[in-house]
């Protein structure tokens, strides 16, 4: 009997383990979609961007806004930041332009932040 009870004890600790396994196997499977998803996400915030005209979105946007998305999500395109910030694409694509190559810098087609952006905050935050 004492070798049944030795078992007993370890087979918790075996069952702990092989749940564990299996929720990591879960995982695994569940993080494969990642990809999908953000492919997704993009696609319909681009969506949402391509209606920018139809709703008359008024938000005002600054070109901080924009370096601080860019910055949290580089590569981004500027459909994609326009949805996500809800502004109009054509107020994004201004501080593009604006502030290319001292703020934002292409990537591909998206865009990226320039190391050191930040210090440009204090004398143009206002634009």
């Amino acid at each position: 009997m004492s070798g049944s009870h030795e078992e007993e004890t370890e087979n918790p600790l075996d069952a702990a383990r092989q749940l564990l396994m299996q929720e990591l196997d879960k995982v695994r499977e569940d993080k494969k979609t990642y990809p999908e998803l953000a492919d997704r996400e993009k696609r319909v915030s681009t969506a949402l961007a391509a209606l920018d005209g139809g709703k008359g979105i008024k938000k005002r946007l600054g070109w901080v806004q924009v370096a601080e998305y860019v910055a949290e999500h580089p590569g981004a395109k500027a459909a994609e930041i326009a949805a996500a910030l809800e502004a109009p694409l054509q107020n994004v694509y201004a501080h593009l332009a604006r502030r290319e190559g001292k703020v934002f810098k292409r990537a591909g087609e998206g865009w990226d932040v320039i190391k050191g952006w930040e210090k440009y905050r204090r004398d143009t935050e206002a634009e």
